[in-house]
């Protein structure tokens, strides 16, 4: 093919490209085709949310009176009451409605109302929380549940477990870092007496994939498996990161300046090796001019105009997308890697069993002046602990639009979650 035809075929070909990314890359930050209205469209979540409303119209549901095994996963969720809006019944539902019966018999849930009062709470004595959840949580004494239990008429508060504010058995702090802490400790605290292999701490404004329990026993087999093969413990297993930290980081230059010297390397390497055996064919000399000559424009071709305008769309696809368009190390529509760097937040980890220790006494004593998924990165570097997340992440941050620190633009969100199939 003459070098002007093949540059013309390659530029129609790169223009197809940059459609196909603009139609396709409009959600990953990293992208120059990045559209916010597009992205932070609810798809996938709104599918969900309306499927557990549906589920929760049932008559039929509720947790497990007896089990005929031990539970493998204790979620702990903990849940305070929000000014405008609550998320904690699709949170609860979207985490049971697609189980099994034996699939449910594995899962104890546990919810702490932490509200220091709890019928301050509005799923205070709820009848849809006492049918959903193993166990409730509450702060006070037996005069709450007698309270809680009158108020609710007929619903199932004898799965209540009062417990006393102070934890410690020290007065609280005021600060929001010391009274989280200290309630994800009681989650602990309680899903280790159940003696389950795993606990899940999942905060009370996430959404679930329907398969998000299918996957988690896959990829702790898969991470259990690894442990054992290279000797390094992990310390947990994330259902939920934000993909706003996973694009392009300026501190990584030299591992992409790598690949850019990689990818020039193996072309110059093709390209000796076909001028090689280009003049030792068998032809004439003006034959073997014009073959230079067109070998030579190919050459300039490829070094200064393709390969850079291929390296430049690779940057500009963005790095989100780019790995989407990889194999996922498990397969059959979910997977598990390792994430060391820039996980982020604590809307879902799961930890095995022996580090429950650990975490308690890391959570519970002070000083309190961080919050635990900052200090929990710290305790897994010190001890040289591996962190693993399930790509994509099965739980949505839907709370996006209101936290406990008040309404906020959205800083804790996977995008490829809404990508997940919506039938």
């Amino acid at each position: 093919m003459r070098a002007s035809r093949a540059n013309a075929a390659f530029w129609l070909a790169w223009l197809g490209l940059v459609a196909w990314c603009y139609f396709n890359t409009f959600d990953d930050p990293s992208s120059v085709f990045y559209d916010p209205g597009r992205a932070y469209r609810l798809r996938f979540s709104t599918v969900r949310a309306a499927e557990v409303d549906r589920y929760l119209q049932q008559t039929a549901f509720a947790a497990p009176k007896s089990r005929l095994a031990p539970p493998l996963l204790c979620v702990g969720i903990p849940s305070v009451n929000r000014t405008t809006e609550s998320f904690l019944e699709h949170t609860v539902g979207s985490l049971v409605d697609t189980l099994t019966p034996a699939q449910r018999e594995l899962v104890y849930v546990v919810v702490l109302l932490a509200n220091k009062a709890p019928q301050t709470h509005f799923a205070y004595s709820q009848e849809w929380l006492g049918r959903l959840a193993d166990e409730v949580v509450v702060y006070g004494d037996g005069d709450a549940l007698a309270g809680g239990s009158a108020r609710a008429g007929n619903a199932t508060t004898t799965n209540y477990r009062a417990i006393p504010y102070d934890v410690r058995g020290t007065p609280r702090g005021d600060g929001r870092a010391e009274n989280m802490r200290l309630d994800h400790s009681v989650l602990v605290e309680r899903c280790r007496g159940q003696k389950t292999p795993f606990f899940a701490l999942v905060e009370d404004d996430v959404i679930a994939s329907r398969d998000w329990f299918a996957r988690l026993l896959k990829a702790v087999r898969h991470v259990g498996q690894e442990a054992q093969r290279t000797g390094r413990d992990w310390i947990y297993v994330r259902l939920f990161y934000s993909e706003l930290l996973m694009g392009w980081n300026a501190e990584e230059w030299l591992s992409y300046a790598e690949v850019v010297f990689g990818v020039y390397a193996v072309l110059l390497l093709v390209f000796l090796e076909l001028r090689r055996r280009h003049r030792l064919g068998p032809v004439g000399p003006s034959a073997k001019a014009s073959a230079q000559q067109n070998f030579n424009f190919m050459s300039a071709l490829v070094f200064c105009l393709w390969t850079p305008a291929l390296i430049a769309l690779f940057f500009m696809a963005g790095r989100l997308s780019l790995r989407r368009l990889g194999p996922l190390p498990l397969g059959g529509g979910g997977g598990v890697r390792e994430m060391p760097n820039y996980g982020c937040c604590a809307q879902g980890l799961v930890f095995p069993e022996q580090h429950l220790e650990g975490l308690q006494a890391l959570l519970r004593n002070p000083p309190f002046a961080f919050a635990g998924d900052q200090i929990l990165e710290d305790y897994a570097r010190d001890r040289g602990l591996a962190k693993w997340a399930l790509e994509p992440s099965v739980l949505q941050h839907v709370g996006r639009r209101e936290s406990s620190d008040g309404p906020r633009k959205a800083d804790v969100w996977n995008f490829s979650f809404e990508r997940q199939q919506r039938r």
